[in-house]
């Protein structure tokens, strides 16, 4: 390797070295050096490592008000994701693509810029959401669910005398009440899951990202997919250049 081109990138190995990714949920913070491919977790803003970090990338749904105060008591740079109609090559189908979801987004963003063609992501989290990208990197649209756990939840405040306190990836009908509910809502998803595989193509990437993603997978039900946990915070790494 020419001497240019070591120096080209060892300096891009120490930026990265330097860059902090932070997804922040619902319920947890998920962060993960941009040279690394460890996500680890923390339980507040003030324990993450920022030794030796000179920007903090994060991505946040709904606690930006939190991340601006703790933004104003640490001395690395903080970026917050935004998503942005066209960049690098893909194009959100919104029409006011303020009102997707940066995680959607940059879930989309890091397949695409990664892979360069068509594929289906689904994030299997508090919201259950589906989006569709084609070969051209044109965004074609999506789709939002309740998840797992707003299902049982709303049964539980709706409904007299059920419970729902089962965890399986079951199918069958079940032989309580416990497992009626769990059981019903697992098949609810996997079927939905099937379907939504079978109209797209056979060479079409099929994604499953989020915490709910390995029931999908463990269900048997005849789904053929890949399992990526780091997508929406590698998708900070690309969101700014």
């Amino acid at each position: 390797m020419e001497p240019f081109v070591l120096l080209l990138v060892e300096k891009l190995v120490s930026e990265l070295s330097k860059l902090l990714l932070v997804d922040v949920g619902n319920t947890r913070i998920k962060f993960m050096a941009a040279d690394s491919p460890e996500i680890k977790y923390a339980d507040s803003f003030d324990s993450l490592p920022l030794q030796g970090v000179n920007e903090v990338r994060v991505a946040t749904v709904s606690r930006h008000k939190e991340i601006a105060n703790w933004s104003q008591s640490i001395t690395p740079a903080v970026r917050v994701a935004r998503v942005t109609k066209c960049h690098k090559g893909l194009t959100v189908a919104y029409d006011d693509e303020s009102r997707l979801g940066v995680d959607r987004w940059l879930a989309m963003l890091a397949l695409w810029v990664e892979n360069q063609k068509s594929f289906s992501v689904i994030d299997l989290g508090t919201a259950i959401t589906a989006d569709f990208v084609d070969d051209t990197g044109m965004h074609l649209g999506g789709y939002i669910t309740p998840g797992y756990r707003l299902m049982k939840e709303a049964l539980g405040v709706h409904t007299a005398q059920v419970g729902f306190g089962g965890n399986s990836s079951r199918l069958e009908p079940g032989h309580n009440t416990e497992c009626c509910v769990d059981h019903g809502i697992n098949r609810m998803v996997f079927s939905w899951l099937a379907d939504i595989q079978h109209m797209e193509s056979e060479d079409k990437l099929f994604v499953l990202t989020g915490g709910d993603a390995e029931k999908a997978l463990e269900a048997g039900y005849g789904l053929d997919a890949e399992i990526d946990r780091t997508l929406v915070i590698r998708g900070l790494r690309y969101c700014f250049e």
